[in-house]
């Protein structure tokens, strides 16, 4: 049995409803023009009383555009590209746009289909958390004439507009202060440096440490994946070093939970036996025992700047002929009870 075919309600059918044209219609529900204040409350009316919505869709047509924005992150797991997303997507809708919302793992060949798909979805511009950010893929882009904002890292040679975070004054930041607490070993666990946000993150840990005077010891530095099984590995061999660091600077929320299973699982008392602060925020970091000092980066901020700066060169066509704009967003260090000065004892759990 073939099923009903779907059928929309038109503009000309709430005309009809309401006894008047599609144009005193349409300059009612668009809130524009001259009309009596008796026609609106029967326009409004007929248009509750049929179920009608209007077409983006035809909407789109007229104007040559698809009220439809791009969104590119590397997961929906990591909490904090969930909560940006979320901030986007509400930012978008008081703004009138849709959301097409797409995770590439970090995979480039994923990333470079994502990417294909949405430029044939007619967007009007891309948000995008970038996995290679090679100069091929920013070619594509340019050459398309879609406005794109490059968040939370950055694309090779800043070519489109970019907004991140002072990753490496943060990560530094972090550093220095547990060397303030008197920390000479501190474990660094951070993602793969092959992306510009992760390697800020180490560099600035690197900072701190040389202009402490403190030797770098590269069995203290793990680089890896951004994952919790990633924080878990490298969590156990720290603790399993001839001598273990007193402090640990997870360098991504993401990694945090792997960390903090492997010290429970060694029963290792935070922070008198390790000290242990992270890089990014989140909820739990304040309910934990002991509460997680950290990092602060606002989603709210780079959702809000980045949704700014986008929709100002989508609505304003002549913007895309200036120069691309980088931008940092600052951060705030959280100091909580997971920070403490460094163990005189051996430690236990050897």
């Amino acid at each position: 049995m073939t099923p009903p075919s779907r059928k929309r309600t038109s503009v000309r059918d709430v005309a009809a409803a309401a006894h008047t044209s599609v144009a005193t219609v349409s300059r009612v529900l668009n809130n524009t023009g001259y009309f009596a204040e008796e026609t609106r409350v029967r326009v409004i009316k007929a248009a509750e009383e049929l179920n009608y919505h209007p077409s983006l869709r035809a909407k789109g047509l007229r104007q040559k555009r698809s009220y439809t924005i791009g969104l590119l992150i590397p997961n929906l797991l990591n909490a904090y590209y969930t909560a940006l997303a979320d901030a986007i997507s509400q930012l978008l809708t008081k703004a009138g746009y849709q959301l097409l919302l797409s995770s590439t793992r970090d995979d480039p060949v994923l990333e470079q289909a994502t990417l294909r798909q949405l430029i044939g979805q007619d967007v009007d511009g891309l948000l995008w958390v970038p996995t290679v950010g090679d100069t091929k893929t920013v070619d594509v882009l340019l050459s398309q004439n879609i406005p794109c904002v490059s968040i939370v890292r950055r694309v090779d040679r800043d070519r489109l507009d970019t907004i991140v975070f002072e990753d490496l004054a943060g990560s530094y930041a972090a550093t220095q202060y547990l060397i303030q607490l008197g920390h000479t070993r501190i474990g660094f666990i951070g993602g793969d440096i092959s992306y510009n946000s992760n390697n800020d993150r180490w560099l600035g840990y690197c900072k701190a440490m040389q202009e402490a005077g403190l030797a770098m010891d590269e069995s203290l530095v793990k680089i890896g994946t951004v994952r919790d099984t990633w924080g878990s590995i490298a969590t156990d061999e720290l603790l399993r070093m001839k001598e273990p660091p007193t402090a640990v600077f997870a360098a991504s929320n993401a990694i945090m939970p792997g960390v903090m299973k492997m010290l429970l699982q060694h029963q290792v008392a935070v922070p008198r036996e390790m000290s242990l602060i992270c890089f990014d925020d989140l909820d739990w970091f304040t309910f934990s025992n002991p509460s997680i000092s950290a990092i602060s980066i606002s989603h709210e901020r780079i959702a809000e700047s980045a949704v700014a700066l986008l929709l100002q060169r989508i609505e304003n066509p002549e913007e895309n002929r200036r120069r691309p704009v980088l931008m940092n967003i600052s951060f705030e260090l959280l100091l909580r009870k997971s920070t403490v000065a460094p163990r005189k004892s051996a430690p236990r759990w050897k």
